[in-house]
């Protein structure tokens, strides 16, 4: 998640415009069609786009809605109540501690004891902010690193069985015709060298009395 991080600290400063409109809702038109995003509420759409630049989405999750990004990381085991750095940090400001309560998200950057230091967008007047603060609006933190985990485990399962199955099913052997000539023509030479064999003990016990002729 360093990178995420860097990335996210890299847009500290930025602001919407007067109109409320942000390169980050902008952005999100391309996730989802239903609506217009470029003036809606941004935190959480903010976090999503730096994902997508790094690859991240399967396991971060793209969302524009606070509350459904919440209620994804639960449905995915990744859900729980103790901050980690690279953690999403869910609050909710009328203090009901309920995920339908949520109404802003940020990423965990430091954890300070009892605080927290995160990156939030649309905060401070609708702007990029490093902020530290205490846990008592915190309904919950949601976990991509968990995900992640989870991910890469079934892509080498994945592949472990691909190679598993190439081996059954790829012959041993050549057998190409070149192979097929070369065994055919060593297989007649041996013939003829057991014939040729047999014609010269044919011939020197032709000469000679048996055994039971001696008795």
């Amino acid at each position: 998640m360093t990178k995420l991080l860097e990335l996210l600290r890299s847009q500290v400063g930025y602001s919407a415009q007067g109109n409320g409109h942000t390169k980050f809702g902008q952005w999100y038109n391309n996730v989802e069609q239903d609506a217009d995003y470029s003036d809606q509420p941004w935190c959480d759409m903010f976090l999503s786009w730096g994902a997508r630049q790094l690859g991240y989405d399967d396991w971060f999750g793209q969302f524009a809605w606070t509350v459904r990004h919440a209620e994804w990381f639960k449905e995915q085991g990744a859900w729980g109540n103790r901050p980690t750095p690279g953690a999403l940090v869910f609050y909710d400001w009328d203090g009901t501690g309920t995920i339908s309560g949520i109404d802003h998200v940020g990423i965990v950057t430091k954890v300070m004891g009892s605080k927290i230091q995160t990156i939030e967008g649309n905060i401070d007047g609708g702007r990029v902010s490093i902020k530290v603060r205490g846990q008592n609006s915190v309904v919950g933190y949601g976990y991509p690193e968990k995900i992640k985990e989870r991910v890469e485990q079934g892509k080498t399962i994945s592949a472990t069985k691909a190679s598993a199955q190439q081996l059954v099913t790829t012959p041993p052997y050549d057998v190409s015709a070149q192979a097929v000539v070369a065994s055919v023509a060593v297989a007649a030479l041996a013939v003829g060298v057991m014939r040729a064999r047999r014609r010269v003990r044919a011939r020197i016990l032709g000469g000679r009395p048996s055994a039971r002729s001696r008795m």
